[in-house]
């Protein structure tokens, strides 16, 4: 059975408020990034410049992983 359902985008709405909440929360989200990546980048809390140094070589070998293995699936 194939059933499809037309689906237009300009027919998407939200509210106005849900729209608000939805870049407030976005703004606090990469302000609060902002804040540890400073203090990291200062260097006086060692465990969190280590922490933030460990997730971006790890987050980098996974990257470059993805990148390798994801041409073989494609093709």
């Amino acid at each position: 059975m194939n059933i499809s359902v037309p689906v237009d985008p300009l027919e998407w709405h939200i509210s106005q408020d849900t729209a608000r909440s939805i870049v407030a929360w976005l703004a606090n989200t990469i302000g609060a990034a902002e804040s540890v990546l400073r203090v990291a980048a200062t260097g006086h809390d060692k465990r969190l410049f280590f922490k933030v140094a460990l997730h971006a070589i790890s987050f980098g070998t996974v990257g470059v992983r993805i990148m390798l293995v994801l041409p073989l699936y494609v093709s």
